[in-house]
């Protein structure tokens, strides 16, 4: 499919990375230079108090029920400050982070945009985010250490906002589980999952142990894989290949064994679906026993059919695992654009978004159990605590796994194992071939970044 042509899109997003350095290095009030440290807003900049009239650009990715709070907090926070008026830009996920690359090239970006965590720190680097902790965000409602893991990337700044506490998770069909005789609360390897995907086809063949999407497979499997092989990620901070082309034809093999004996549902028929199995009408009607996810989709996930009960699974770990693998951070980030003409005016909605009861009321648990106390009491009290979200993240939070975030979360290696993954999935390479040629990538990949 589109291995052939990864190399020449790394080389493309390599001169876009230069494009956003330099953007990065000039600009006024926020702008980041190469280095990542932020210029402080110039004393005169306007405020909402100045009765000015204010517009903001806000974009973020999710489900139905995600925008439509979002949206609802937007509202309220305009009612507050009717001189402030925000513009939402949403949509799914698919194209999403490209859009943005596009964005920061032209300097077009908006004010306040959702982050993919393995991006964060891609961004930080590039000089696109603005720092935070510059502005009069109050943060004494968060965690520090919560803080220093999650948005800071090494800089002892905030330059993103975690929206929530998540991380992996497998959502269980406990009613179609239980009445095939599949338990997800033991622990288990990965060849379990083979099993039952064939305990499930026994069951009746029109029924998949496992709703899969490329994007969230490649980050469950794949970077799992050389987490629990290694822990360490594929690649690490100083470049190096931490995963060698034999454990890549293991772990392509695994996944080719998952299509080829009908434990996951087809390539081919989940494509159009994107990273929204919600929308999947074999979901809806009870077709699949676990869908490999986020903590943050838990919500949207089990709406989508309300005549089941589902559960939070556990994770699959090798027998002969050097670490569990997964891990618990975040969903996503939060962060304003590093050139924005009204940063005090972002900064008092992103104040708003994380600090006030009316948003956490609002919110739940639309991007997963949120950040602060506070806001999770609050959930709690009113009961928009989503309860199998809760579930999901107490579930990820017992694993001992160190975050991948930085290369290896990159773009351009991200692009490169999603297609290693398309092509295994699909048939259209063998997994020693796609091993071989995914290390060759990423050779390449970190000789150019050296």
């Amino acid at each position: 499919m589109k291995m052939k042509q990864v190399l020449s899109l790394a080389l493309c997003g390599a001169m876009v990375v230069s494009v956003l350095t330099g953007c990065g290095g000039n600009g006024g009030s926020g702008s980041t230079g190469n280095s990542g440290e932020s210029q402080t807003a110039s004393a005169g900049e306007k405020t909402s108090d100045s009765g000015e009239d204010v517009t903001l650009r806000f974009a973020w990715w999710g489900g139905d029920a995600r925008h439509e709070a979002t949206l609802a907090v937007i509202e309220a926070f305009e009612k507050e400050h009717p001189n402030i008026h925000i513009e939402a830009e949403y949509s799914s996920y698919d194209g999403y982070s490209e859009k943005k690359t596009t964005e920061f090239a032209s300097e077009t970006a908006p004010d306040i945009f959702q982050i993919e965590t393995g991006l964060g720190p891609e961004y930080y680097k590039n000089g696109v985010l603005y720092n935070l902790s510059e502005t009069s965000i109050d943060w004494s409602n968060f965690d520090e250490n919560f803080l220093i893991q999650n948005g800071q990337f090494g800089s002892g700044s905030q330059y993103a906002i975690p929206t929530g506490q998540a991380g992996s998770a497998i959502i269980v069909n406990k009613t179609l589980a239980d009445e095939i005789g599949i338990d997800f609360t033991q622990q288990y390897d990965w060849n379990q999952l083979l099993d039952w995907g064939k305990q499930v086809q026994e069951y009746d063949p029109e029924c998949y142990l496992i709703s899969a999407n490329t994007s969230y497979a490649t980050a469950f499997i794949i970077r799992t894989w050389c987490r629990q092989m290694n822990a360490k990620p594929i690649i690490d901070d100083d470049l190096n290949l931490n995963m060698t082309e034999e454990q890549f034809t293991e772990c392509f093999t695994f996944i080719k064994s998952l299509y080829d004996n009908k434990v996951c549902a087809p390539a081919s028929y989940k494509a159009p679906f994107g990273d929204q199995d919600q929308e999947d009408p074999n979901w809806i009607a009870g077709k699949y026993v676990c869908s490999l996810g986020y903590t943050s989709a838990v919500d949207v996930l089990s709406a989508a059919n309300d005549t089941v009960e589902y559960i939070a699974g556990n994770m699959p770990i090798m027998a002969d695992a050097v670490s569990d693998g997964w891990f618990n951070d975040c969903p996503q980030y939060i962060g304003m654009y590093a050139k924005t003409k009204h940063p005090e005016e972002a900064a008092m909605f992103l104040d708003y978004f994380y600090n006030s009861d009316e948003a956490a009321k609002i919110l739940g648990t639309v991007r997963s159990v949120p950040p602060t106390a506070k806001a999770q009491a609050i959930c709690e009290e009113s009961g928009t605590l989503n309860a199998l979200t809760k579930q999901s993240v107490e579930t990820s939070m017992q694993y001992n796994g160190v975050s991948d975030g930085g290369k290896t979360t990159s773009s351009e290696v991200t692009a490169i194992l999603n297609d290693a993954y398309d092509n295994v999935s699909y048939g259209e390479m063998e997994p020693a071939e796609a091993a071989a040629e995914v290390v060759a990538l990423l050779t390449d990949y970190i000789e150019m970044n050296k």
